[in-house]
């Protein structure tokens, strides 16, 4: 594949730069939408045309039918981006656009970002999300729906610290709250000065974005350390994900999957458990007028116990499994809802 310089890669914030940009899009949609039909690959065809680009396959898009066989439009769409050198859609590295004149392009830094945690809708629940703004447009209702959960993109590790190993990281859910109901990922790249983010899943624009890595560090890390939006259980929460000690419980079997309070009772701080697919086991705290900080230290102590020392609840993923896990002591009990 052809590299060019990075001035020639003739990127938007719409994602509408260059001839070989817009062309490359259309076929991208094409590839997943399909909604997306014969016709509108052919009117893009001809625009590409009006907007100077020329190739014999490119010509013959431009003048089939909407009624030709599927097939035989998808041959031409291939060959005329080989005749252009426009690299076809999936195969452009992270961080690379499709360059003016065929081949790819390192993506300029022109984007900016803005991360906020905000409140979600009350039908999702009393949840946070984390919004993303690029270019000062809010990203992740175009996406998914729905911002991921502060917990899942900051505690206990701030997933969006880019390094030069990319990592793909969720970004955005489905508006009910559930990622993978409908999903928006953002592989992370640090590329030098710059810090690359390629969208995968439901995609809220039609490229990928760069930033300028001085001032993408600068707000990753401002809102990661902004825990001003938290309420008492919030905080104990982030504590407890961040201090308690993870392999202890994994020698166990168990794997931690959520802390909050009990949505029928606001004086109890729950954890939240998982062995395996077979059974959910929940750790629950009395607040007594206590702070966030004392209570996550308490909530640590007792899970740093062994479980069968612990006064745990239990529940059974899988019906025919009707008796206590293993680890269970004589203080668990079956939970009730």
């Amino acid at each position: 594949m052809r590299t060019v310089a990075v001035d020639d890669v003739g990127v938007t914030e719409t994602g509408n730069g260059s001839a070989e940009q817009r062309l490359y899009d259309t076929v991208a949609r094409w590839n997943v939408d399909p909604g997306y039909g014969p016709a509108d690959m052919i009117h893009a065809a001809c625009q590409a045309l009006v907007d100077g680009l020329d190739s014999p396959m490119l010509r013959e898009l431009a003048g089939a039918s909407a009624r030709d066989p599927s097939c035989d439009i998808s041959e031409l769409v291939t060959e005329s981006l080989k005749e252009l050198g426009i690299p076809a859609p999936g195969t452009v590295p992270p961080g690379f656009a499709p360059a003016t004149g065929g081949g790819v392009a390192r993506r300029p830094g022109v984007d900016s970002l803005r991360l906020e945690v905000a409140p979600t809708l009350e039908d999702v629940g009393d949840g946070f999300q984390v919004q993303v703004y690029v270019n000062g447009t809010e990203m992740t209702s175009a996406a998914a729906g729905l911002g991921m959960d502060p917990y899942e993109i900051f505690v206990p590790t701030n997933h969006l610290v880019a390094t030069a190993e990319p990592r793909t990281v969720p970004i955005a859910r489905c508006s009910c709250g559930v990622y993978g109901c409908g999903s928006t990922d953002v592989t992370i790249t640090r590329d030098g000065e710059l810090v690359h983010w390629d969208w995968s899943g439901e995609a809220p624009m039609a490229r990928g974005v760069s930033f300028p890595a001085v001032e993408y560090d600068v707000e990753v890390a401002r809102v990661a350390a902004d825990h001003s939006w938290e309420t008492a259980d919030r905080t104990a929460g982030r504590l407890v994900l961040t201090e308690l000690d993870r392999e202890r419980l994994r020698a166990h079997g168990l794997e931690t999957s959520w802390v909050a309070n009990d949505y029928c009772d606001d004086d109890v701080f729950r954890v939240a458990l998982q062995i395996d697919r077979d059974y959910q086991v929940f750790v629950d705290t009395r607040w007594r007028g206590r702070g966030p900080e004392e209570m996550a230290r308490e909530v640590c102590a007792t899970l740093a116990l062994p479980p069968s020392e612990w006064h745990a609840t239990w529940r059974a993923i899988k019906p025919a499994l009707t008796k206590p896990p293993k680890i269970a002591g004589r203080s668990w009990r079956p939970a009730q809802f």
